[in-house]
């Protein structure tokens, strides 16, 4: 494995944490947007506007680590300095990303199913004579956190999808050499 490989994989990692930082920024974006819902307080559009720039920010470094590795790696020169030719280890970067997927996923898995059933509780504690879901005011992090605990599974299950689409570029561009 080439000094290069290694941060290619360590920046690819970070990118799939930087992921999951950007899924748990969503729902604040989600409830400031609907509080403000045709208010102009300035107090929720400063909100606002400081959730629209977190998450383009964490768009961003998500798009250079995961997709744009090499720029990455030449722009702050992280092969520089280092005067081994080839590090030893004989593991193949896909096996490694495919890990890097199963440990994010399960850890996601792991944080999310608790918050699921303690809001389906709560909700089922408040609700005594059915109101419907609708006038549920939680109502919202019940939905956010089954699409996580599903996109979780989904990485845990299908870890091999996941690593082609990482490093679909990469081969392509190996394949036109």
């Amino acid at each position: 494995m080439t000094p290069r490989t290694l941060w290619i994989i360590l920046l690819k990692i970070t990118g799939l944490y930087i992921f999951l930082q950007l899924l748990y920024s969503l729902p604040d974006l989600f409830s400031a947007a609907a509080f403000l819902n045709g208010q102009h307080n300035p107090e929720g559009l400063a909100e606002l506007s400081y959730l629209l720039f977190s998450a383009s920010i964490y768009l961003f470094m998500l798009v250079a680590l995961i997709f744009r590795t090499d720029w990455l790696i030449n722009v702050l020169r992280l092969e520089k300095g280092i005067t081994e030719e080839k590090l030893e280890l004989n593991i193949h970067r896909s096996t490694v990303l495919k890990i890097a997927v199963i440990v994010t996923g399960g850890l996601t898995l792991i944080h999310t199913l608790p918050l699921l059933l303690k809001e389906i509780f709560t909700y089922f504690q408040v609700s005594n004579s059915y109101n419907g879901f609708k006038q549920y005011s939680q109502g919202g992090w019940i939905i956010f956190h089954v699409i996580e605990l599903l996109l979780s599974y989904f990485m845990v299950t299908s870890s091999r999808l996941i690593v082609n689409f990482i490093e679909r570029k990469r081969k392509g561009s190996e394949l036109a050499q």
